[in-house]
């Protein structure tokens, strides 16, 4: 199995870094997970459901993707 690959701009990536370490984050991959899953879980909160449907999944990628967490 693969891991899944984000591409983030190097500017975004050095704000990440500076954060994790502020945070005490062990990588700036736990940072950034942490982070997504925190975003994603307020999306969700927003449709008022945990569980989302396929579009519902579309939509909050296509948000995350305009927020450039995802290409």
């Amino acid at each position: 199995m693969f891991d899944p690959k984000v591409k983030l701009s190097k500017k975004v990536l050095d704000k990440a870094r500076v954060a994790s370490q502020i945070l005490g984050c062990a990588t700036v991959e736990e940072f950034i997970e942490k982070t997504i899953e925190t975003e994603a879980d307020k999306v969700m909160a927003q449709t008022g459901s945990k569980e989302l449907s396929p579009a519902e999944v579309e939509d909050v990628a296509k948000q995350l993707q305009g927020l450039g967490y995802i290409d």
